[in-house]
């Protein structure tokens, strides 16, 4: 059976002594080290996060002014596309129209020489008739 005299007290004393010095040189410090490190740690990964999150917004923005510089480029080419073809049949109509003014010249030009021709004829016709008439008599 176990007996309480003074030497398990001094055992007692003695252990309990011993815990506080040990707590005092060897587990304080280093419980002070594993909160420093989880410290460390902890505003790291915060630090991290922040990082990635600035990061994100940064993508999100460029994707965005990307589309819309995308969006702003096809509605320009829309434009230049649609003057252009605005343009083509300006000219194609502004075209078809001096084409037709200048049939309708060479018609006029060819029927006044057609006219001419004609008279020409006539005349000679006139002048062969009056010396053959002349001839005759």
């Amino acid at each position: 059976m176990i007996e309480f005299n003074a030497t398990f007290l001094i055992a007692m004393i003695s252990f309990v002594v011993f815990m506080f010095i040990m707590n005092a040189i060897f587990y304080q410090p280093i419980l002070n080290i594993i909160k420093k490190r989880e410290q460390y740690v902890s505003s790291n990964y915060q630090e991290a996060k922040n990082i990635n999150l600035q990061a994100e917004e940064c993508k999100n923005e460029h994707d965005t002014k990307l589309i819309n510089a995308k969006e702003q480029s096809r509605h320009q080419i829309s434009i230049s596309v649609d003057i252009a073809k605005k343009e083509a049949f300006d000219k194609t109509q502004e075209a078809k129209e001096n084409a037709k003014n200048e049939i309708l010249s060479k018609k006029e030009e060819l029927l006044h020489q057609k006219e001419n021709f004609h008279s020409d004829y006539s005349e000679l016709s006139d002048l062969i008739v009056e010396k053959i008439s002349k001839g005759a008599i």
